[in-house]
């Protein structure tokens, strides 16, 4: 059986097992995932839209090692109800819902079509920034998207969700880098944003942007400020290699020929081991006295510039 196949019949057997109950359900949605689509099985508050992500993944691997649907599924009963017991009127995953917790996310717009008619977002080049709830505790590393009609009960645009985004210390606390370098103990020092300075002391002034949880860390970009600390360090304006969505490269303009930066987003692409990760085929260039990043076209294109918008109220 197919994974598809499973979790449409984990799911009639999870509804099979909730006959009765009307506080709580279970429902499935589809994501769409760089053009391709994965479900899910969310355990929701009767009338919500949202709610707990169930563990289908590792639930398949059970089944394929041999444990029955109905079994899996009592026992994902069973845990999601003394779940509930414990905390009955305020979900550990709703915490995620709030503002504060609102993070950008920089994903191809083609073969995600589908997943930008549903949520909220900004076109940034061939990319588009959607934005997405992190859930804090534990590793950190589940997020919700934001949908449209989250953004329409609030009454903001999209522009005031970028503005909120960008601000939110969820995000700008969150920002990790690795020094490039062929010095290997330089290499594997992986060091937040506040100890930037140390990139003075390092000869090569390259680095490996993403963020502590390891997740969509290649919007770390997107903090103009950060942006711009790091270019007056290295002194200069920077190239920006989009490795894929989880982390981007910056270098020193002089440090390298736009061809060979173009050439190497080329390898990481060519011999990704996930393609679903990759961002772009595009290089890209930070301007710091603009303070903006610009798409640098590939010799058989010319595009228009959409720098990325900056509020006043960021720029303070």
């Amino acid at each position: 059986m197919e994974y598809s196949e499973f979790v449409e019949e984990l799911e009639i057997s999870l509804q099979d097992q909730m006959k009765g109950e009307t506080a709580f359900s279970f429902r499935a949605q589809t994501m769409q995932k760089n053009g391709e689509e994965h479900k899910e099985i969310l355990y929701c508050r009767a009338g919500d839209t949202w709610g707990l992500p169930l563990p289908t993944k590792e639930a398949y691997d059970d089944f394929l090692e041999g444990i029955p649907i109905e079994k899996i599924a009592q026992k994902m009963v069973k845990l999601m109800k003394r779940y509930t017991e414990v905390v009955p009127r305020k979900w550990k995953i709703e915490p995620a819902l709030l503002p504060e917790n609102i993070i950008p996310v920089l994903i191809p717009s083609e073969g995600n079509e589908a997943l930008l008619e549903t949520v909220p977002h900004i076109p940034f080049y061939d990319l588009q920034i959607i934005f997405r709830f992190r859930v804090p505790g534990g590793d950190g590393c589940e997020t919700v998207n934001v949908t449209n009609e989250y953004i329409r009960e609030q009454g903001w645009t999209e522009q005031e969700l970028l503005d909120l985004s960008l601000n939110n210390e969820i995000f700008k606390e969150s920002t990790l880098f690795a020094h490039m370098s062929e010095n290997a103990q330089e290499m594997a020092a992986l060091t937040k944003a506040d100890n930037l300075e140390q990139l003075k002391d390092f000869r090569e002034r390259a680095l490996l942007l993403t963020n502590i949880y390891f997740d969509f860390g290649a919007a770390s970009v997107l903090n103009q400020e950060l942006m711009c600390r790091i270019a007056d360090i290295f002194g200069e304006n920077m190239y920006i290699i989009p490795a894929d969505i989880e982390a981007c490269m910056l270098v020193a303009e002089s440090d390298l020929a736009e061809k060979d930066v173009q050439d190497i987003l080329d390898c990481f692409n060519r011999f990704s081991p996930a393609p679903e990760k990759k961002l772009s085929d595009h290089i890209y260039y930070f301007d710091r006295d603009k303070r903006e990043i610009q798409q640098i076209p590939r010799p058989e294109e010319k595009i228009e510039k959409h720098p990325i918008p900056v509020s006043d109220k960021q720029r303070r």
